[in-house]
């Protein structure tokens, strides 16, 4: 626990420097890969352990973020984007994304899983979603266009971000595919968060937009965020989104 706790710190610090509107957004990204393979090496030595762990539902929870660029504000619907960039996030930490509703916050996005896995989609989601309320600001400033080119924009962004986290993703499992201690661990949670949560079902749906030019010039600063080492790919297009 007290080997968790500091490298969970670390992960916070890390973070915190990614989530820095001033910082250079290459640096900003590579501090929030490390993150991710921090998380990763972390698991990996600890795979024998985190397994017994999922057999006590106390090793599972769940966090509402919000779903608008606001993320503290109540909301009664979710940003289009919002239910998009959840899918690949959760998917990275093997936990599950659904939509849901509290009183006080109103439409959000819940992030289920094994507990680790679930901060660690906490800040990554808040860290994307910041990254692009800045870029979407200067956007708008700059351009001075209306709500649909940057509501255009935000989609290209995130679409953007998608493909990045979907190269972290095969990067980390084929990484997890080494070990037999790691498969399991990974079969184990799987297993665990299904049992508890419920199994969860994804939808793809192709991204449609009203400008396409704010799309592309979206997609093309989200791509210089590079979450992932090579940034958007091939399958870019075709977002799974929540239901």
């Amino acid at each position: 626990m007290e080997n968790l706790q500091s490298v969970m710190r670390r992960i916070k610090k890390l973070l915190a420097i990614a989530e820095d509107s001033r910082g250079d957004p290459n640096e900003c990204a590579a501090a929030a890969r490390m993150a991710e393979s921090i998380m990763r090496k972390f698991q990996i030595e600890h795979a024998d352990v985190i397994s017994v762990e999922l057999q006590h539902e106390c090793a599972l929870s769940s966090v509402d973020i919000g779903a608008t660029m606001d993320m503290d504000r109540r909301a009664k619907e979710a940003s289009g984007w919002a239910g998009i960039l959840a899918v690949p996030v959760a998917k990275l930490f093997d936990a599950q994304a659904r939509y849901a509703y509290t009183p006080e916050r109103g439409k959000t996005i819940r992030f289920s899983g094994y507990k680790t896995d679930v901060q660690m989609c906490r800040f990554m989601y808040e860290f994307i979603v910041s990254s692009m309320v800045v870029a979407s600001r200067a956007y708008l400033k700059e351009y001075a266009v209306g709500r649909r080119e940057v509501e255009s924009f935000r989609r290209g962004y995130i679409n953007a971000c998608c493909a990045s986290l979907k190269t972290l993703k095969r990067e980390k499992d084929a990484e997890l595919q080494q070990a037999s201690s790691s498969r399991a661990m990974v079969l184990g949670k799987a297993n665990a968060v299904a049992a508890h949560f419920g199994v969860v079902n994804y939808r793809t749906k192709v991204v449609r937009t009203s400008s396409a030019l704010a799309y592309a010039t979206g997609r093309d600063e989200g791509s210089k965020l590079q979450v992932g080492r090579r940034g958007v790919g091939v399958d870019a297009s075709d977002a799974p989104k929540l239901g």
